[in-house]
């Protein structure tokens, strides 16, 4: 099967990677790299909850109840994750094949549980620093030349300059894919985020509140590894980081305060988390983006909310087919809704993401920090879930199936549902 040029030529050198240098298994004396959820700059805190549903609220989970169960599906080997932990190795002479791949620091080991030591700034930590206008579009191009010409020596140097690192991971259960993570010992929250180098679905993830919403690091990272999405983007801060207030529209009382913070990357359009997914819209322009996030559910009818970044009741919406696709595999009293439907309204009903930055610009909005989107491009969908969805085992499974049956299998890549496809027919 053929791929698009660059497509092809990043997947063969990644494949050609470890014929041509010992990079990928390293030598014997890596070094392992043992990330721990209690470092410096870890998430650790969880805001306190509000009484009431507003918009765009990520509330804290509450204990899951047995109502909102699923119908068990059968999945990959890759949705459990391992403890084997990653290792560095230094990059090693290579031939002009493996070349850039070969020569960036390389990572093995199991993605999925990798991911979950991503550094996220700590509720009321101070640990996000806002970047400047002019850095942000340096960042957002680099990063998109990232994403259309592959990890060049010269857009490696740019984003090193901007305190981003860039290394390969090959995963345990296989697929190779790039990271870019904050390197350094001065953090400023901007944010971890991963590339498919074997795509199979014009999708990519996104986990803004991926500490303060629990589950939902763990949920994107065994998402993303399972259904061969495009990318994941994972905040470096928690929405509470710091306690200046964000100017853009849409409150919530998740802070313990009423209205929105600047380490708020659903929220907040400066930063890094909206840089990259500005690059990868540009780069993908008819890709989904899935914005992934929890809510207390209490004794409201909702298993999930879903919408398209608005509120509009359209019938054809991508968020009434997820919806649907839930709905399949939902057992119990609670069931999924959607903003976009006019039979479906409950407690949660207004937890439609009409606030959200990333689902304004998708959505076209004249100014995605004070202005909400008039219509929607079906290129988003916002995805509201209690905390039994955010679990592990059968609840995840079903949200992770839903997903798989709503975008559908348009690249070469494997994913849960789509043919394994390699490409072998490198230019």
């Amino acid at each position: 099967m053929s791929f698009p040029p660059l497509r092809a030529s990043l997947s063969c050198l990644l494949l050609f990677a470890a014929a041509c240098s010992n990079a990928v298994a390293g030598p014997s004396d890596a070094v392992a790299e043992s990330p721990s959820t209690s470092a410096p700059g870890t998430g650790v805190g969880t805001p306190p909850s509000p009484t009431a549903p507003v918009e765009d609220v990520g509330q804290v989970p509450t204990t899951p109840t047995p109502t909102d169960t699923v119908t068990p599906v059968e999945m990959p080997a890759t949705e459990t994750p391992s403890s084997e932990t990653p290792v560095v190795s230094a990059p090693a002479p290579s031939t002009s094949v493996c070349s850039p791949l070969s020569s960036l620091t390389s990572l093995t080991g199991n993605l999925t549980t990798w991911l979950q030591t991503a550094p996220i700034a700590a509720a009321n930590s101070g640990g996000f620093k806002e970047p400047g206008g002019t850095e942000l579009a340096a960042f957002e191009g680099a990063f998109r030349t990232l994403l259309t010409e592959g990890p060049t020596p010269q857009v490696v140097q740019d984003l090193a300059g901007m305190g981003y690192g860039v290394s390969t991971f090959r995963n345990d259960t296989g697929g190779g894919w790039l990271v870019v993570r904050e390197q350094g010992l001065l953090s400023r929250g901007g944010g971890t985020f991963i590339i498919n180098l074997f795509p199979a679905r014009d999708l990519w993830l996104e986990a803004p509140h991926a500490d303060s919403d629990e589950g939902t690091l763990r949920q994107t990272a065994t998402q993303l590894v399972t259904l061969g999405a495009r990318a994941l983007l994972i905040t470096g801060s928690n929405r509470c980081a710091v306690t200046t207030a964000s100017p853009c529209s849409g409150t919530t009382s998740v802070c313990g305060t009423k209205g929105l913070r600047i380490s708020d990357a659903a929220h907040y359009g400066n930063n890094f988390f909206t840089a990259a997914h500005r690059a990868l819209r540009d780069t993908y322009p008819d890709a989904i983006a899935a914005s992934i996030h929890g809510m207390d559910a209490g004794d409201g009818p909702e298993a999930a909310v879903v919408s398209d970044g608005t509120s509009a009741l359209r019938p054809e919406a991508l968020s009434n087919r997820l919806r649907d696709a839930l709905n399949t595999r939902l057992t119990g009293t609670k069931k999924a809704f959607s903003c976009n439907a006019a039979d479906d309204s409950g407690k949660h009903r207004t937890l439609c993401g009409t606030s959200n930055v990333q689902g304004r610009i998708d959505n076209g909005a004249s100014d995605a920090c004070f202005a909400e989107a008039a219509a929607a491009t079906d290129r988003f969908v916002h995805l509201e879930q209690s905390a039994t969805l955010r679990g592990t085992g059968a609840s995840s499974k079903a949200v992770m199936q839903a997903l798989a049956d709503t975008v559908p299998c348009t690249l070469g890549g494997s994913g849960l549902g789509c043919p394994a496809v390699v490409a072998q027919d490198c230019p």
